[in-house]
């Protein structure tokens, strides 16, 4: 009974937050979350582990840029939840207005629409992870999302109905949920740099971390393809560049297991490869590299 009261009281808050950030617009909404965010933050214990992470990943760093890179990761996570309804409610003729896309990534829209095999879409929480699957849905490519549901079942329906995406649970059922998905030749968008309890040790960055082989196996296993792609917050603002890559090569062999590690490795690369680039913009307080 009290916990369910607590959920109550949570799910009340969350919606009083998201009608106020509804009144006072998107840019003031960012703004005021990105404060909140890097004024708690720097306080909380997670920003000690952030800076470790830092230091093992990137040892390079000084200790003035783990600090700087720090207080940027925040300012991001607060965006991200003071832009939540506003990406939401974002109708596809508006996406123009605050997402922008190369050449490229249009000619790489066009390819991966032509295909007829499904496939998954491998991306991380970098940026703001919130606006790529609405925009493939906007670009008609039909796609789901593995993700975590909240342990708030009141607040979860309440931003699962937000994001108006079609939403696969982690777990068993899960991934039958994305084999069906791939079946009907949809695209599953997975990020896969998450901290996860169950998973072969595979590097990442400085040392082994526990990662997920599923989406390899999937891939040999069905003879899909793997599309990296992200989304980059531009400056502190609500605008992103969407980039959508070309499918990673995927080698085979006689040792299925082999594969299945040496295509897990080139997707933690791939996720390294953008961390590096933008290193603010990623969410460093996970325990990533704990046994």
């Amino acid at each position: 009974m009290l916990k369910k009261i607590r959920y109550l009281l949570e799910v009340l808050l969350v919606r009083l937050g998201l009608m106020f950030f509804a009144l006072i617009g998107v840019k003031a909404s960012s703004n005021l979350a990105s404060k909140l965010a890097v004024f708690i933050g720097k306080k909380h214990k997670t920003s000690k582990l952030a800076f470790q992470n830092l230091g093992k990943a990137i040892p390079s760093l000084s200790d003035e840029e783990k600090k700087n890179i720090i207080e940027e990761m925040w300012d991001n996570l607060g965006r991200i939840i003071g832009e939540f309804y506003y990406i939401g409610k974002a109708k596809k003729e508006k996406f123009d207005e605050f997402v922008e896309v190369s050449a490229e990534t249009k000619a790489n829209f066009d390819d991966l629409k032509k295909l007829k095999t499904g496939g998954i879409v491998v991306s991380g929480h970098i940026g703001n992870w919130e606006i790529g699957p609405k925009f493939f849905l906007k670009n008609g490519i039909k796609v789901r999302t593995l993700y975590r549901p909240l342990n708030n079942p009141y607040v979860e329906k309440l931003t699962a109905e937000m994001r108006e995406v079609e939403l696969i649970e982690k777990g068993t059922s899960g991934s039958r949920k994305i084999v069906e998905a791939i079946k009907n030749g949809e695209f599953v968008i997975i990020l896969a740099d998450q901290k996860i309890t169950e998973g072969e040790p595979v590097k990442f960055f400085h040392a082994d971390a526990t990662t997920a082989t599923s989406i390899a196996r999937i891939a040999l296993k069905y003879n899909v393809p793997i599309i990296p792609a992200r989304s980059i917050r531009l400056g502190k603002k609500f605008k992103f560049r969407v980039e959508l890559e070309k499918p990673l090569a995927i080698q085979s062999s006689k040792d299925i297991n082999f594969d299945v590690l040496r295509l897990t490795r080139q997707i933690n690369e791939k996720l390294e490869g953008w961390i590096k680039e933008y290193p603010s913009q990623w969410f460093w307080v996970h325990d990533r590299w704990k046994k």
